[in-house]
C-alpha cells in the first residue's frame, strides 16, 4: 500500500535524492488516492483531493511534517463524492473539482459543508470528467475524460468557457484517431500565457503490458480530430503511465511524474513558453 505523503524536492534534484521536507501523518488526513494536487502560488497554498473522506484538503505552502490542514471542504452540500483530481484558479479565486459527469466549482476559500458556486453538468456537456485544466488568460477550461455509451468508449478533450454552468455544449471537442486519445487521459495542465495545454496519454493497451506513453500538446483553440502539436515521450521514450504535469517557466521546462517508472522527469521544452 502506498504511503500517503506530499514530498518536496529541490528543483535540481536528480537520482535517488532525499526530499527537503514531507507532509505526512495522521493529522494531515491525507490518503493514498490523491492523484492530483494543485499549488496556488499567489496565496501559497496546497490543495489535495481526499477520496475516502469525500472532500478537499488545503495546506499552507510551507507545511512540513504531521500538520493538520488549514481548511477542509467536505459534506453533502458540496456534492463531492469521489474526488481524484482538482485544479485551482488563483486569479479568479476558484477551485474546480471534477466529479464524473459534472464539474463542481467553489470559491477558493470555501471550507466545511458549503455548496458549489456553479455546476457544469448535463447530457449536452458530454462530460466523463477525469482531470481539468484552467486557462485564466483566455477564460477557458479544458477537461480530459472518457464518455461511455452503449456503442463505444471514447476519450476526448472538451473545451468550455471558464464560467460555463448547467447543461451547455463544449465550444471545442478534440477526439478521433489522429489525436492518439485511444486508451485514456489522466494528467492535464494549461500554460495560460501561450494557450497551450499538456495532456498525459496512456499507451494503446492500458489493461496489458505497459506500453510507451506520451504527453501531448494542444492549443486551447484546437478542435476536432487534430494530432498533438508536439509530444513528449512516445514509442522510444521513458514514459509508461504519465500522471502529474507541471511547468518551470523560468527554465522553460516541463515536469512529469510517472506511475510505472516511479519517477519525476524534467524535460527542456522551450517551444510552449
Amino acid at each position: 500500500m502506498a504511503h500517503p505523503q506530499i514530498a518536496v524536492f529541490a528543483r535540481l534534484a536528480d537520482g535517488n535524492a532525499k526530499p527537503l521536507r514531507k507532509l505526512e501523518g495522521a493529522k494531515t488526513l491525507l490518503a493514498r488516492t490523491m492523484h492530483g494536487i494543485s499549488y496556488d502560488p499567489i496565496h501559497d497554498e496546497i490543495f489535495s483531493p481526499q477520496a475516502f473522506g469525500q472532500g478537499v484538503l488545503v495546506f499552507r505552502g510551507d507545511a512540513n511534517g504531521e500538520v493538520a490542514p488549514i481548511r477542509v471542504l467536505q459534506g453533502p452540500l458540496t456534492q463531492i463524492a469521489n474526488p481524484d483530481k482538482l485544479e485551482i484558479d488563483p486569479t479568479h479565486d476558484e477551485l474546480f473539482v471534477p466529479e464524473g459527469n459534472k464539474i463542481l466549482v467553489f470559491d477558493r476559500r470555501a471550507s466545511g459543508n458549503v455548496a458549489p458556486i456553479r455546476v457544469l453538468e448535463g447530457p449536452d456537456t458530454m462530460l466523463g470528467a477525469d482531470a481539468i485544466a484552467v486557462d485564466p488568460v483566455h477564460d477557458r477550461i479544458m477537461i480530459s475524460g472518457t464518455k461511455v455509451s452503449r456503442q463505444q468508449q471514447k476519450s476526448h478533450l472538451l473545451v468550455f468557457n471558464r464560467t460555463d454552468k448547467g447543461n451547455v455544449k463544449p465550444r471545442g471537442v478534440i477526439t478521433g484517431p489522429k489525436t492518439l486519445l485511444s486508451a485514456g487521459t489522466f494528467g492535464i495542465r494549461a500554460y495560460a500565457p501561450t494557450g497551450y495545454v499538456l495532456v498525459a496519454i496512456d499507451g494503446p493497451d492500458y489493461s496489458g503490458p505497459y506500453e510507451p506513453s506520451a504527453v501531448g500538446v494542444w492549443h486551447i483553440d484546437d478542435n476536432g480530430d487534430v494530432p498533438p502539436r508536439w509530444t513528449i515521450g512516445g514509442p522510444h521514450g521513458m514514459l509508461k503511465q504519465p500522471r502529474g504535469i507541471d511547468f518551470d517557466a523560468k527554465n522553460k521546462s516541463v515536469i512529469i511524474s510517472d506511475k510505472v517508472v516511479n519517477a519525476v522527469l524534467t524535460y527542456y521544452f522551450p517551444e510552449i513558453f
